[in-house]
C-alpha cells in the first residue's frame, strides 16, 4: 500500500477571519521568552523579531496570499500558531497603539493615506499536535532557513510539558533525535536556573540565537565530565539529573559564563577528551579549592526553575568608597577612583582593563616606596621593563621571607589566574563578563588591602 502524503492545503480548512480576532499564541516556542499577555508578544515580535520591518514591507508590496498563516481554534478562539510576525504587523496597522512607543509614529505616518487590512485567509488546522508536526517539517528539516539547535530543543520539549511523552515523540518524529534535543533543553534549563550564575549571564544565555549550545553540547556529552559532575542521562529518553548541590551550582555556573564570554570554546579548551578533562579539573579545584565536586541528592533536571522575571539589576562597584589610596600618586587614585564609579556590569572589558592597570600600578609603587623593587635584566645583563609578573614573584617571595603564608597564597592565586586579564588586553577571541570581572577583583582585593594597610602604618610610623 503506498504511503499518503500529507496536503495540508485540503486538510485545513481555509476560513476568512477577521485580524481583530485572532489571536497570538503565548506559548510560541520561537519567541525568545514566555509571555503572559498578547502585549507582551507584542512588544517582543516588535523589538526582538523585526517585526517593523514585514509591517513596512506588506505596505510596501502587499499582503501576499502564497502562505497563509496556520491557526488553531481553541475556546473559541483563532490562535495564531504560524504567521505571528505577519498577524502582528496587521493588527498594528489596524491600531497603532498597540505597537511599541518607539513605532507608534512610524505606523501611523505610514498609515495616514492607506486603509489597513481588516481580514485575511488562514488555514484552520484540526489540531495542535497536528500542526506542531507541520511546523516541526517545515522549520527544522527543510530548507527553508532553519530555527537555532536550541530553539529547535525548545520546539520539542514543549510538547513534552504539554503532555506528550518522549517516547510518543520519539514515535512521532521519525528521523529526528529527540533525546539530544531533551538532553539540550534540560542542561540550558539549569544553567538559567543557577544561583551563581549573574543576571547579565544568564541575560546572554536565554538568547536561544546566539548562545553556543553546540560548546555546551560537546562538554555535557563528554563522559568523564558527566562523571566529575555527577551529570546522568537516561539511555531512552535523554531525560538529566544533575546534583543538587552548592558545589555543583558553582562549578557549572562559571562553565556558563567561560562559555558564554568565549573562554572556552569547541575549538579551544573543550576541543578534545583530554581539553575538557583538563579544564573541569582546573575550573573545579579554582572554585571549590578541592579535587572532587560535592554530589549529595541528585534531581531531575526539569525540576530547575529558571526565574520568570527579570532579576533586579545590582550595580555594585568594585571597591567600598571607603577605600582611600594611602599613596602620593594621583596616578593611582585617579585608577582607583574610576574603578568605583565605573559600571562594571556594563562596561566590563573596559573594567578588567582598568583592574589590571591598578594592581600593576599598585603592586610598583609599593615595592618602589619601600626599597623592594624588582631590576629584572635579560641575558646580556640589560635591564628589562618591569612588568606585572616581576613584581608579583617579588611581593610573593617578601611574604614568603616575612612568613605570611596567607598572603603569599592569595599572590600565587593571583598568579595562577592573572591570565585572565592579560587575555583580555591581548587576545581578540576572549572578552570580559561582569561576574568574571568581579571574580577577578575579589580574588587581588586582599593584596590590594594589605598593600594599602601595611603602607599607611608606615607613613604613619614616620610622623
Amino acid at each position: 500500500m503506498k504511503k499518503q502524503i500529507i496536503n495540508y492545503q485540503y486538510e485545513w480548512k481555509l476560513e476568512k477571519v477577521k485580524i481583530k480576532n485572532l489571536v497570538l499564541d503565548i506559548n510560541n516556542v520561537r519567541l525568545e521568552t514566555e509571555h503572559g499577555t498578547q502585549n507582551e508578544i507584542i512588544n517582543d515580535l516588535f523589538l526582538n523579531e523585526d517585526a517593523m520591518s514585514v509591517l513596512e514591507s506588506i505596505y510596501q508590496n502587499g499582503y501576499f496570499p502564497d502562505e497563509p498563516p496556520v491557526v488553531v481554534k481553541e475556546a473559541n478562539k483563532y490562535v495564531v500558531l504560524d504567521g505571528n510576525r505577519r498577524i502582528v504587523s496587521l493588527k498594528a496597522m489596524l491600531s497603532p497603539s498597540i505597537a511599541p512607543s518607539k513605532y507608534i509614529h512610524r505606523i501611523e505616518k505610514l498609515m495616514t493615506d492607506s486603509q489597513p487590512i481588516e481580514d485575511i485567509s488562514v488555514h484552520v488546522a484540526t489540531s495542535r499536535n497536528e500542526a506542531m508536526e507541520y511546523l516541526a517539517a517545515k522549520h527544522t528539516k527543510t530548507t527553508r532557513k532553519v530555527w537555532s539547535a536550541l530553539r529547535r530543543a525548545y520546539f520539542y520539549y514543549a510538547q513534552k510539558e504539554q503532555g506528550q511523552s518522549v517516547e510518543k515523540l520519539i514515535e512521532r518524529y521519525k528521523g529526528v533525535d529527540i533525546p539530544s534535543y531533551i538532553k539540550m533543553y534540560e542542561m540550558h534549563n539549569v544553567a538559567l536556573a543557577l544561583k551563581h550564575t549573574s543576571q547579565e549571564i544568564k541575560a546572554k544565555a536565554m538568547n536561544k540565537r546566539t548562545f553556543p549550545i553546540s560548546t555546551l553540547e560537546r562538554f555535557y556529552s563528554d563522559g568523564y565530565v558527566q562523571n566529575k559532575l555527577g551529570i546522568e542521562f537516561n539511555k531512552t529518553t535523554g531525560e538529566a539529573k544533575v546534583p543538587s548541590s552548592d558545589d555543583f551550582d558553582k562549578v557549572y555556573s562559571r562553565v556558563i559564563s567561560d562559555i558564554v564570554s568565549g573562554i572556552a570554546t569547541s575549538r579551544k579548551e573543550l576541543s578534545k577528551e583530554s581539553d575538557r578533562e583538563r579544564y573541569l579539573n582546573s575550573v573545579v579545584k579554582e572554585i571549590l579549592g578541592k579535587e572532587q565536586v560535592g554530589q549529595k541528592q541528585k534531581k531531575s533536571a526539569s525540576a530547575f526553575k529558571p526565574p520568570t522575571k527579570p532579576l533586579t539589576k545590582k550595580r555594585d562597584i568594585l571597591v567600598s568608597s571607603k577605600f582611600i589610596s594611602p599613596f602620593d600618586s594621583p596616578g593611582i587614585g585617579r585608577v582607583l577612583w574610576e574603578l568605583q564609579t565605573l559600571d562594571y556590569i556594563k562596561f566590563p572589558n573596559a573594567t578588567a582593563d582598568l583592574l589590571r592597570t591598578f594592581l600593576e600600578i599598585t603592586i610598583k609603587k609599593y615595592l618602589e616606596d619601600t626599597g623592594g623593587l624588582p631590576t629584572p635584566t635579560d641575558k646580556n645583563g640589560k635591564k628589562k621593563f618591569v612588568m606585572l609578573s616581576h613584581v608579583l614573584a617579588k611581593i610573593k617571595s617578601d611574604f614568603k621571607s616575612s612568613s605570611n603564608p596567607k598572603m603569599e597564597q592569595v599572590v600565587q592565586e593571583i598568579e595562577k589566574n592573572k591570565w585572565y586579564l592579560d587575555s583580555i588586553n591581548h587576545n581578540s577571541d576572549v572578552f570580559a563578563v561582569g561576574d568574571r570581572v568581579k571574580d577577578a577583583w575579589d580574588q587581588v582585593y586582599p593584596l590590594i588591602k594589605h598593600i594599602f594597610e601595611d603602607y599607611q602604618k608606615q607613613v604613619d610610623s614616620k610622623k
